[in-house]
């Protein structure tokens, strides 16, 4: 990487996203886990202690010594062992609460998603939207005379904007998630777009990409709109394979693991509505025929950025032609959550990647690149909270078809 790094972000400022997260909102995503779980009193006074401990105990060593990611995690937290939970990076103190909450629940021994109930809820909430994106896929796949191109277009902002689908910030029963319903809308809110090299790229040679990866971020809608994306790219011959890359555990209350592409693709194809159901049984024979695959790896879960990129995704990766990473979270690890200059390009952030990447997300956390000094005063000036609402989006792309393998 030719850029020298700039600080981490941390989360001891009041006033700012990161102290807001770490002292008010991480406490109460523990209390949700009470509230939400039917969980034995042993369980529920260990969550209750993980509360106590953000507000007044410093960073300590996991209690589940057996983990299978237990070695790792001793090296992650080794520098901070003993610090304030605001005094040290807020990318690590997010991902160490959730690593703790896994601990408190004994999630490795019996298994159970504490997040079980609002990916559940977020999925049953969403019902009408999938319903219009099922719609839209049935009047394209499959039909001739289909701009395949445009086909993709669409599906890339419907991936984009369905991560304001996030439970963390918003629960599944309540109604304050932004909602757009216009492509006008859409395009009002991208602070920047490189949509039209990412189209390039994917359609320059007029053949298929070999194999696609997307790095998921949450549940419910917004992986029931990059199943859509992937859907498109495979029915339409833009992919001959996709990869999704799930998380090992959960994580940020909605974050994708493994069963939840599972239970998603079994309730579109629960749905008697023709067009969910015929969404639902394309995955399905996606997969079947070896074309759609699901892999998690602890790398997903860990504070790290992404160019410490573990040894096995990074020579699996030699074999990927597009890398797509979506959500703030995978967002924020591609730029190590760190204090980067807004203007600086996108490209010479992740220059260290040895693959093309796409990066869709909706900004709910304080850091960006890429963006347009004007554009940035032009925002700031309507919207306050432009940072972390979720409200904005960013469609970024660098890379080229020679850097990617076959």
């Amino acid at each position: 990487m030719t850029q020298k790094y700039p600080p981490p972000i941390y989360s001891n400022l009041p006033g700012t996203w990161a102290y807001s997260t770490v002292s008010k909102r991480l406490p109460e995503i523990a209390a949700r886990v009470i509230a939400e779980n039917d969980y034995p009193a042993s369980l529920n006074e260990n969550l209750s202690w993980l509360q106590d401990e953000i507000k007044s105990h410093p960073i300590r060593p996991l209690p589940d010594q057996n983990a299978p990611d237990q070695e790792n995690w001793e090296q992650y937290i080794r520098p901070y062992l003993g610090q304030n939970w605001l005094d040290v990076p807020w990318f690590f103190a997010e991902h160490y609460f959730y690593r703790r909450i896994m601990a408190a629940v004994n999630y490795f021994q019996l298994g159970q998603d504490p997040f079980a109930y609002q990916k559940s809820a977020g999925l049953k909430k969403s019902k009408v939207e999938i319903q219009l994106l099922s719609d839209f896929l049935a009047e394209r796949i499959g039909k001739q005379g289909i701009n395949s191109l445009e086909t993709l277009r669409e599906g890339l902002y419907f991936s984009l904007w369905g991560n304001q689908a996030d439970l963390s910030l918003w629960p599944a029963d309540g109604d304050s998630s932004p909602q757009y319903t216009s492509r006008e809308t859409l395009q009002d809110h991208l602070l920047a777009s490189q949509m039209e090299q990412l189209l390039e790229f994917v359609s320059g040679e007029g053949q298929p990409l070999p194999r696609v990866d997307l790095m998921l971020d949450n549940a419910g809608f917004e992986l029931i709109s990059d199943l859509a994306l992937v859907d498109i790219f495979l029915s339409h011959g833009f992919a001959e394979r996709v990869v999704l890359q799930a998380k090992a555990h959960p994580t940020f209350v909605s974050d994708v693991i493994p069963a939840d592409i599972v239970g998603g693709i079994r309730f579109l194809i629960d749905q008697p509505e023709p067009a969910i159901n015929a969404f639902g049984q394309r995955l399905e024979n996606h997969i079947n025929s070896g074309k759609l695959r699901t892999t998690s790896h602890f790398f997903w879960n860990s504070p790290l950025p992404m160019w410490e990129l573990s040894d096995d995704l990074r020579k699996e990766w030699k074999g990927t032609s597009l890398v797509i990473s979506k959500g703030d979270a995978n967002y924020r690890r591609l730029l190590g959550d760190r204090q980067w200059k807004m203007t600086l390009p996108f490209q010479d952030v992740m220059d260290f990647l040895p693959v093309p990447l796409a990066a869709l997300r909706t900004l709910k956390a304080e850091l960006a690149v890429g963006l347009d000094m004007a554009k940035i005063e032009e925002v700031k000036s309507q919207d306050p909270d432009w940072m972390v609402n979720g409200r904005w989006g960013v469609i970024h792309f660098t890379g080229g078809r020679e850097a990617g393998g076959s």
